[in-house]
């Protein structure tokens, strides 16, 4: 499993935006969701995820409240799966998430190692691959230079 040792607290950003963090036990498939109800704002995590795993959702559904409040108000935000690239709302939330759990540095020493491919690179980085790609493409997007991996 994934182990994270940035500084980066989701539940405390949380409780910083006054939204309700709670545990469900009631879903097999199900991560998380994050919904309004009565002007207060919660996120559930699926209780039986792995603790490492909860808190990529808590920093998932940490960007709901922020970014797309609006959303929420008509319906819960439901996600089965974290690595949504379809959707818009999905998307921003994964690169919040990507940004706030990977660091920049590391990343980007660890990236231009030439002796390092991908997925040794996400193992050391403690992270999943998929999570990776939402943060290089980041780190691209705001003008990071990315070595291509070499293939094996």
């Amino acid at each position: 499993m994934y182990v994270f040792d940035v500084k980066f607290n989701p539940y405390e950003l949380l409780a910083a935006t006054n939204v309700d963090i709670r545990e469900s036990y009631s879903y097999q498939k199900l991560k998380g969701y994050c919904y309004i109800a009565n002007r207060s704002k919660f996120v559930i995590i699926n209780g039986l995820l792995a603790p490492a795993e909860k808190k990529i959702v808590a920093a998932h559904e940490a960007t709901h409240p922020i970014l797309h409040k609006d959303l929420i108000k008509a319906a819960p935000l439901r996600d089965f799966t974290l690595y949504d690239m379809t959707s818009s709302t999905e998307y921003k939330a994964n690169l919040f998430t990507a940004d706030s759990l990977i660091e920049d540095e590391e990343n980007n020493e660890l990236s231009n190692d030439d002796d390092m491919n991908y997925f040794e690179m996400c193992q050391t980085l403690h992270t999943s691959p998929d999570l990776m790609s939402f943060k290089l493409f980041s780190l691209i997007q705001w003008g990071n230079k990315i070595q291509p991996f070499q293939r094996e």
